[in-house]
């Protein structure tokens, strides 16, 4: 399934990695990361991707199904 976030406590592009790393390592498919707008689209298990961002401090929410 691909979904949009938006993800809070992004503040540099070392977040943006860190978020992009994570995702990578759980196996999702990231189609893109805007640090302005604090958006991510990704591909796969939302619900486990969530999880593995707040481990790491960060807030997601989906806004686009």
């Amino acid at each position: 399934m691909r979904v949009k976030l938006e993800l809070s406590g992004l503040t540099c592009g070392g977040c943006v990695k860190t978020v992009n790393n994570v995702l990578k390592r759980e196996g999702a498919e990231v189609l893109s990361i805007d640090l302005s707008s604090a958006e991510i689209e990704i591909e796969g298990d939302v619900e486990r991707y969530i999880k593995a961002i707040e481990k790491f401090g960060y807030k997601a929410r989906v806004i686009e199904a």
